[in-house]
């Protein structure tokens, strides 16, 4: 009978125990023996491969290489090996597979062997094995077509052996193997280079249990897993996980025996707990939970998301009940000093000193309470907390007797169960600019965060005028400010959420510059020379919300947008414009404007830099084609002669760029008096030049284009 109870205790101590019950609770763990698999983070128990025969006869040598069928091409297995006539428990590590492709190399350090260890089969002789447990350091060479490996038997039932690898060539991964002889389960483990430590203990793993409250599972409510139900014979738990949709995936991994989690949709979940001790023993369950739907819902929403001491915010509670209750309650917790007055109590009746409200009838299945408050923030010198800024957390719950709910959490607008605002002593331009009566430009946080059309303009006056913006401590309002406020106003999107991050480009600028002379020339000497026009032409390739083009010019350059011909609004003293509407994705946008050149201007070549900037997405791009400005003196003769106001023998920047008639008549009398040509620093018509330009005469060719090849 002693014999007997030895082999049934064996046997469990091989096996996972798993129970299945009407609570759709899962037990697994191991009392006998246990095994485990470790590398850096990565953890699982393991199985012994167990059949009748030695670890030998398993590995079956033959023409130097094993043959067990479980070889993989590239890879390394490691696995322990159980006979189950004898009960010796070996290790054995295979290289490779047969008929693998250009043959490895690759080195193990063992550290920890027992000394009752002993190598049972070199494969191949050949190789380098030094042998002297603890410590081990064996090297394997094999040649294309072949594998390698080792079976070390003589391991006891407690022991940790630290295996240190070195894949040279031929090792792209390697592999546990657990449980059965012909299927293993196989756990890839995550690194080439970090020590597997292998571990057997002759002691009970740790038990896994846990509870969780609510009793009463409903979806989007916050659920505690409590674990310290969980126990361990010896030592301690060090580590709990959790995972909460039986995907394999722990989603949580804590120290702690305590987690809230949050159900999104309603049905059977298999929540499962895996914890660890101290010795790196694991014991896990697994249990079937009912996610039903809300029997109420509680939705907080505050007016801002930044207040100022002393100023006063709005506060929107939402409960919608989905079967009818009694004695329905909202108590909400918020700071000390905060005064609270009511606005609409939905039909409940408010107690001040608790902040609570009581709804003194049944509140029927399907229904939805409203109730809203205003929250007045004290001064400075009665604000409890620390320095500025500060954040703050509004909690509430929402209770009933029938049935029988201790308490739902109030979920805040990121679905937190708080609200959070900051307390600030100058608020962010945005929220500001999100609550200002636009008609007495103050601020008032119980505005709705989303901006408006008014809010939006009179957000472009502050920044065009540096006007500095009510709320803010005196603060100007910057480009990237308004840009947002810009952005946010055409998207719809309150202030206190983001718009979706977008860093793709989303449009180009194209430059076109149009001077009064030729070739891009500012010519000083004559009135209306010093002033020429740029045109900016915008291609949207996405949805361009706030949009920004910034032109550098010379300091001095004075800069007019053209009335009536762009919608965007104009920064003087930054050369800055603002589209104010959504540019719609294939769409272009035109920004034309004058420049005006001062007479006293060094003559030189100028070059105009730009750049188009948007909120969403986020992207800014340099200004392409046109960039350079030519201020001169001394006109080419083609030029001179096309400007040349003959009656008045001055430059005329005003005429066409073709030569007419009487143009080439001066320009011939010129030619035979050897006189000055006008505008060209004392330059005279030769023979050639009468030549060019009476062919650009005749030819009717502007003088800043080519001539025909050929002519009539």
């Amino acid at each position: 009978m002693r014999v007997i109870r030895q082999a049934l205790c064996g046997l469990i101590g091989l096996a996972l125990i798993a129970l299945t019950g009407a609570s759709q609770e899962t037990v697994s763990e191991q009392t006998t023996s246990f095994f485990l698999a470790r590398q850096g983070a990565f953890s699982t128990p393991i199985t012994p491969l167990t059949q009748p025969g030695s670890a030998v006869e398993f590995y079956r040598f033959a023409n130097d290489q094993p043959n067990t069928g479980l070889e993989v091409a590239n890879q390394a297995l490691v696995f322990l090996y159980r006979d189950a006539n004898t009960r010796e428990l070996s290790l054995i590590i295979i290289l490779s597979k047969p008929g693998n492709v250009g043959g490895g190399e690759a080195t193990l350090r063992f550290d920890g062997l027992p000394p009752t260890a002993r190598i049972a089969l070199r494969d191949d002789p050949s190789d380098t094995y030094e042998f002297n447990p603890p410590v081990a350091t064996m090297t394997w060479r094999w040649l294309p077509e072949r594998a390698d490996g080792v079976v070390i038997n003589g391991l006891p039932d407690e022991f940790e052996i630290v295996i240190t690898p070195t894949f040279i060539r031929g090792i792209d991964g390697w592999q546990v193997l657990s449980g059965d002889p012909i299927a293993p389960e196989r756990f890839q483990l995550p690194s080439l280079v970090e020590p597997l430590v292998l571990s057997a203990f002759r002691r009970a793993p740790p038990k896994a249990d846990f509870t969780y409250s609510p009793s009463v599972v409903s979806v989007n409510v916050p659920v505690t897993f409590d674990a310290r139900a969980s126990t361990v014979a010896d030592g301690k738990i060090v580590k709990y996980e959790w995972d909460f949709n039986s995907d394999g995936i722990f989603e949580i991994s804590t120290d702690k025996p305590t987690v809230q989690w949050t159900f999104t949709q309603i049905g059977e979940v298999k929540v499962t707990l895996r914890v660890t001790d101290d010795k790196g023993a694991i014991g896990q369950v697994t249990k079937t939970i009912t996610v039903e739907k809300e029997v109420a819902f509680a939705k907080r929403t505050i007016s801002t998301t930044h207040a100022a001491p002393g100023t006063t915010f709005r506060v929107t509670v939402t409960i919608t009940v989905r079967t009818s209750m009694s004695g329905l309650g909202l108590d909400e917790d918020l700071p000390a000093n905060w005064e609270v007055t009511p606005i609409d109590s939905g039909g409940a009746t408010f107690k001040a000193a608790q902040t609570q409200w009581i709804f003194p009838t049944i509140v029927r299945s399907g229904e939805t309470r409203r109730i809203v408050y205003d929250v007045t923030i004290p001064k400075t010198d009665q604000l409890i907390g620390g320095p500025l800024p500060q954040d703050f957390d509004i909690v509430g719950r929402i209770s009933s007797t029938v049935p029988d709910i201790k308490e739902i959490p109030v979920l805040g607008e990121t679905n937190e169960p708080f609200s959070r605002i900051s307390i600030v002593r100058c608020l962010p331009a945005i929220v500001a600019i999100a609550h200002l009566d636009t008609a007495t430009d103050t601020v008032d946080l119980r505005m709705s965060e989303e901006i408006t059309f008014d809010q939006m303009q009179r957000a472009v006056a502050f920044w065009q005028e540096d006007t500095p913006v009510p709320g803010t401590c005196d603060a100007p309002l910057d480009l990237e400010s308004l840009k947002q406020i810009v952005a946010h106003h055409l998207a719809g999107v309150p202030v206190d959420r983001t718009i979706e991050e977008d860093t793709s480009i989303g449009g180009t600028a194209m430059r076109s510059i149009l001077t009064p002379l030729p070739f891009y020339q500012v010519y000083l000497r004559t009135p209306n020379g010093n002033i020429f026009r740029v045109k900016v032409e915008v291609q949207a390739e996405k949805d361009l919300l706030g949009l920004t083009l910034t032109e550098k010019l010379p300091e001095r350059w004075e800069v007019r947008p053209l009335e009536g011909f762009s919608s965007a609004a104009f920064k003087q003293a930054a050369n800055t414009w603002i589209f104010t509407e959504k540019i719609p994705a294939g769409a272009r946008r035109s920004i034309l404007y004058e420049v005006t050149v001062p007479t006293d201007e060094i003559i030189s070549p100028y070059v105009i830099q730009g750049l188009i900037e948007s909120f969403s997405p986020r992207f800014e791009r340099e200004v392409e084609k046109d960039h350079t400005v030519n201020v001169v003196e001394c006109l080419e003769i083609p030029v001179a002669i096309a400007y040349l106001n003959v009656e008045q023998n001055a430059i005329d920047v005003s005429l066409s760029s073709k030569i007419s008639f009487a143009q080439i008549q001066t320009a011939i009398a010129l030619w035979l008096e050897d006189e000055e040509v006008v505008g060209t620093c004392g330059k005279t018509i030769d023979f050639r030049m009468l030549q060019t330009l009476v062919s650009y005469w005749l030819t009717d060719t502007p003088v800043d284009q080519p001539l025909p090849a050929s002519t009539r």
